[in-house]
């Protein structure tokens, strides 16, 4: 999905008047969130095969219920370095051109109910290179969640 396509989605959800809902997670000191309606489940993190000439952000491939799925290190793909996984790391398993693809977090948030059109621009000083992972941020009851694009999350070797 293009970055229109998915701004065209964030404003005919903003349109209807109904709340949505956001799963949050942190990546370091950072709260990040996605729609909950784009996670399929979040698991731990299991046995992971490493996936030799892989891009860096690439953790590896896990075997989930007979479906492969890509493990994408967020910790990597938002420049903080490779994570590294202890007892409250999770995995959010997101679809993404009929895929399945993991986001390894350092740890699960809460799911957050955002008011429509709560989500306002990302600062100008967040530089190109970091902004395409993210559509904008939220404020919700006095916090600040950094929503990502999912599509450029995900998207492996990009």
């Amino acid at each position: 999905m293009s970055e229109a396509e998915l701004r065209g989605e964030l404003q005919a959800e903003a349109q209807s008047g109904q709340p949505e809902l956001v799963a949050t997670f942190f990546v370091r000191d950072a709260l990040c969130g996605v729609s909950a309606s784009c996670v399929q489940e979040v698991i731990r993190l299991g046995a992971v095969t490493l996936a030799p000439h892989a891009p860096p952000e690439v953790a590896g491939i896990i075997n989930l219920r007979g479906r492969i799925v890509t493990i994408v290190d967020a910790g990597v793909r938002l420049g903080y370095g490779r994570s590294h996984p202890g007892p409250d790391s999770r995995v959010f398993i997101l679809e993404d051109h009929s895929e399945f693809v993991g986001l390894l977090v350092d740890s699960v948030g809460e799911v957050a109910e955002v008011e429509s059109g709560a989500e306002e621009p990302l600062p100008a000083n967040l530089g190109q290179a970091r902004a395409r992972y993210f559509t904008g941020v939220i404020r919700v009851g006095g916090r600040v969640i950094a929503r990502l694009n999912s599509t450029q999350m995900l998207a492996v070797g990009a």
